[in-house]
């Protein structure tokens, strides 16, 4: 499934890639490069990794009867070798409804873990706020060249809202909850806060500062509900990434 998935994945970048000027004319382009630092926990130690991302996202591109927002990214480690690549689309039937595919290949170089997942999405705007509900269902492939292929199936609930405090300030909070069938993988909460400002009056030049944190309640976890990189008394650190912190530059075109 997954070696489907990321073809799918492939298929649906170039395809709206190559979108015909008339379809695309109505559309908005952004262009990101950011820079993370995260940090990364064993049982045993916790390790700084820094990383540089690379997004592409295109809103209101019509195809196929719907409206897309397409976002394509990946992310490179120190060495320039690319580590996690994602495609996640929101097609809409009308200014509120609309379905969601998610495909992340994060095999490579033998190990790693690829998702796929497909869902619904609402969407609306109450003032300055705004908000998405997105639940989907997932299913997950594991690689490591030491140990035999992890497969599971799950279900998503992804939020995403956001507050416009001025016309150069807006902040949000996008909590997404994982759930997985089995103890080893559990459930996962990422704790998604951010801030982005308009750097220049037109508003095409924009910074995002983010910060990210993870809670866990699964079989490393002893099945209790724990942030990664708390230490336990028997077990060591809860493993996992313990938070990420990044700066994003954006430019729309």
């Amino acid at each position: 499934m997954m070696k489907v998935s990321v073809l799918a994945a492939s298929i649906m970048g170039l395809t709206l890639s190559t979108v015909s000027w008339a379809e695309a004319s109505s559309a908005t382009w952004v262009a990101t490069l950011g820079f993370e630092q995260a940090r990364t926990v064993t049982p045993t130690e916790k390790k700084d990794v820094q990383q540089v991302e690379t997004i592409l996202h295109g809103a209101k591109v019509n195809l196929f009867g719907l409206t897309w927002d397409n976002t394509t990214a990946a992310k490179w480690n120190r060495e320039g070798q690319i580590t996690v690549a994602r495609n996640w689309a929101y097609g809409y039937w009308n200014d509120n409804f609309g379905l969601s595919v998610d495909l992340i290949k994060g095999k490579w170089r033998g190990k790693g873990a690829n998702i796929g997942a497909v869902g619904l999405a609402y969407k609306d705007c109450w003032g300055d706020f705004c908000m998405r509900v997105n639940p989907t269902i997932a299913s997950i492939g594991i690689y490591n060249p030491t140990t035999e292929k992890v497969t599971d199936n799950g279900a998503q609930l992804n939020l995403k809202m956001n507050y416009q405090i001025t016309d150069r300030i807006n902040l949000g909070f996008y909590p997404q909850y994982a759930y997985w069938r089995s103890d080893a993988l559990g459930s996962t909460l990422k704790l998604d806060i951010n801030a982005t400002f308009n750097i220049t009056e037109d508003k095409r030049h924009k910074l995002t500062l983010l910060n990210e944190s993870f809670v866990v309640k699964n079989r490393a976890s002893d099945m209790k509900t724990r942030f990664v990189g708390e230490e336990t008394p028997l077990a060591g650190y809860i493993p996992g990434t313990e938070s990420t912190y990044k700066l994003r530059y954006s430019y729309i075109f």
